[in-house]
């Protein structure tokens, strides 16, 4: 069984036509290409402890009146801004605070927006999936915000 990319990749609607004459498609699969077989890739494959979506979660954390601050890497591949967008659009909350930059140092650390109920949505620039690995300082920063209730610092330039 194809996983993935590799599943999209080999299946049939999915050919490239570049003329009524000519279809290109990937070679069959093979065995290597077809499931992972070490054990480190398989618990990938097997891994069921997640949930479909956290938007149950977030609702419920939101709706017992705890703070949620969730925070995305602009670089992250895995968790992509837009698709966090999408998630936190179907939580169908108002917003308080419209979308802006916060800033670490002089420079843009980000964007914010904050939500009616105690939720946030950060962006964190030039980070991918582990933040505090990419931006270190930026990270503090939210962090800083979060523990103190207040957005993360926007200071125009001068």
């Amino acid at each position: 069984m194809a996983i993935g990319a590799t599943k999209l990749l080999l299946d049939p609607s999915m050919r490239v036509r570049t003329s009524t004459s000519t279809t290109y498609t990937l070679p069959p699969a093979s065995p290597t290409t077809t499931a992972p077989t070490t054990p480190a890739a398989k618990i990938f494959v097997d891994f069921k402890d997640s949930p479909d979506s956290m938007v149950p979660t977030l609702k419920w954390l939101i709706d017992h009146g705890l703070p949620v601050w969730l925070f995305s890497g602009d670089l992250d591949s895995r968790c992509p801004i837009t698709s966090t967008r999408h998630a936190i659009r179907d939580l169908n909350l108002s917003v308080a605070e419209p979308w802006r930059p916060w800033t670490a140092g002089h420079e843009i650390g980000g964007y914010v927006q904050q939500y009616k109920g105690g939720f946030t949505f950060a962006t964190v620039r030039g980070a991918g999936h582990t933040v505090p690995t990419f931006q270190p300082e930026r990270a503090l920063i939210l962090l800083q915000s979060f523990l103190k209730g207040i957005l993360p610092p926007y200071e125009k330039a001068k």
